[in-house]
């Protein structure tokens, strides 16, 4: 999200992506469930916990060996990916064996949710024979395995080199009331939690104030009726506040929101992400402000966009400067969210707007990793490009990273009647889980983000801003 000169005399708009499905030649995952024959459970089918599919989860026995096993059908042989759905409420993650027709393919770690009603889907990538393939998740220590809801397989299964997309119309404008008179809501994050999308934003008055707001649904065809609440009015707090970003921190049990205030990086926390006067005062990440690389690389551009993702013993924070640098820093998961240091120029460009602001990362698989950032091209139009990496350090490859090839962006975004934006802009993923891995399925993507009338002309800080949503045409799954 971009800041001008001025904090104040700022206003935005922010525009969801929703991807609206077309007509497609790929087939949906298919979902076997823990409960259902042919699958078998070494231990107990359960009911105890909320938040599972169909009828039950396998509670496996707490031993080596212990295991939960689907039988998958392919229509051919080829690449396939497997989503096991998952809950670890204990306190140290559960390594397991994915073995695909009496072969260990990959060794995997199944993470703590935080409680046994928290479900994440872990996303590998396998090849399987055409037919029948037993699918065997195989614990390889004493505590056996977390609580296995389901598997979700698709044939095909990576993400492609070029993607498709249609794009809703508006699904989400801001709302005023008394003592908030709202130009536009831009900047999303979203998660899907307890059977509701909570979606947390950015919002500038009339007199170019940013704030942040909430709002949660059940579906997206809801998505505009629903309440807006302004989060000046929680512990957060007034004055600036923009970008949000908002993750399950699984180890702590608690939900983070992470955002800009215009000198640094701050969070709030809650337990309770659907009550929005529980967020907690903001705190600093970086106890002496701005780091140093940041401070001799970003000339007059502005820091802005912060992003956290961690694997099985860090944590790392991603922000952008609007002057083609892109930053990370690090601090070890135990310690998190305090420690941050390290800074170092994960990516950059001699050209500023190649490589302009909000960063998001993806874990793919325990092998892959998606970077995108959004990008200014012609006729400044907002557009993403992406890369992918087999660790969150990188070396990040070039993917769909180019105006006429973007992940996203008005080259391959398509509308039902009259495009209502130009810009594919600042959003976020439709996350497989909300822990702070950050999952992402390669299978059907969906991008919340942000767009605006083509016709606007207004200073950026007061440009109408408003969110749709992407649906991915082409998925290889």
């Amino acid at each position: 999200m971009r800041l001008r000169s001025a904090i104040v005399g700022a206003s935005l708009l922010i525009g969801t992506l929703i991807v609206v499905q077309g007509n497609t030649a790929y087939a949906a995952p298919t979902r076997y469930e823990a409960e259902n024959a042919p699958a078998t459970c070494v231990g107990t089918i359960d009911t105890n916990w909320s938040g599972f599919s169909g009828t039950g989860f396998c509670n496996s026995n707490n031993a080596v060996g212990a295991y939960a096993q689907f039988t998958v059908s392919a229509a051919a042989a080829g690449t396939a990916t497997l989503g096991v759905r998952f809950a670890n409420g204990g306190t140290t993650a559960r390594p397991a064996d994915i073995v695909v027709n009496g072969a260990t393919v990959q060794s995997v770690s199944f993470e703590t949710t935080g409680s046994w009603s928290t479900w994440i889907t872990k996303t590998v990538t396998v090849s399987v024979n055409a037919g029948s393939n037993p699918v065997r998740i195989n614990a390889t220590s004493s505590a056996g395995l977390p609580n296995v809801d389901c598997l979700d397989f698709g044939l095909g299964g990576g993400l492609p080199s070029s993607f498709q997309w249609s794009s809703s119309g508006i699904l989400i404008s801001p709302k005023s009331d008394a003592t908030h008179n709202i130009r536009a809501l831009k900047d999303p994050s979203v998660v899907y939690h307890n059977g509701r999308y909570h979606v947390f934003a950015t919002t500038t008055n009339q007199n170019g104030a940013y704030s942040m707001v909430y709002l949660n649904f059940a579906d997206w065809s809801q998505a505009n009726s629903a309440t807006q609440h302004y989060l000046d009015q929680t512990a957060i707090g007034t004055g600036y506040k923009a970008a949000p970003q908002v993750f399950y921190f699984a180890p702590q049990q608690r939900w983070y929101l992470v955002f800009q205030t215009g000198s640094n990086a701050a969070y709030s926390t809650t337990t309770d992400i659907s009550n929005p006067r529980s967020w907690t005062a903001p705190q600093r990440f970086y106890a002496n402000g701005m780091p140093q690389i940041i401070r001799d690389n970003i000339g007059n551009g502005y820091w802005v966009d912060f992003w956290i993702i961690c694997d099985s013993s860090k944590c790392y924070l991603f922000s952008s400067d609007d002057n083609g640098h892109l930053y990370r820093s690090e601090t070890s998961l135990s310690n998190f969210p305090n420690g941050m240091t390290n800074t170092v120029i994960a990516m950059q460009d001699p050209a500023r707007y190649p490589l302009w602001e909000a960063a998001n990362v993806y874990r793919v698989s325990s092998t892959q990793y998606l970077l995108i950032v959004e990008a200014i091209g012609s006729g400044g139009k907002r557009y993403f490009r992406s890369w992918t990496a087999p660790a969150i350090t990188g070396p990040w490859t070039a993917l769909a990273a180019t105006e006429a090839n973007p992940f996203a962006g008005q080259a391959n975004v398509t509308f039902s009647g009259t495009a209502w934006t130009r810009d594919i802009s600042h959003g976020e993923a439709i996350r497989a889980g909300n822990d702070q891995t950050m999952p992402l399925s390669p299978c059907n993507l969906r991008y919340l983000y942000q767009g605006k009338d083509p016709a606007a002309s207004d200073p950026y800080s007061m440009l109408p801003w408003r969110l749709g949503l992407l649906t991915q045409t082409n998925s290889t799954c």
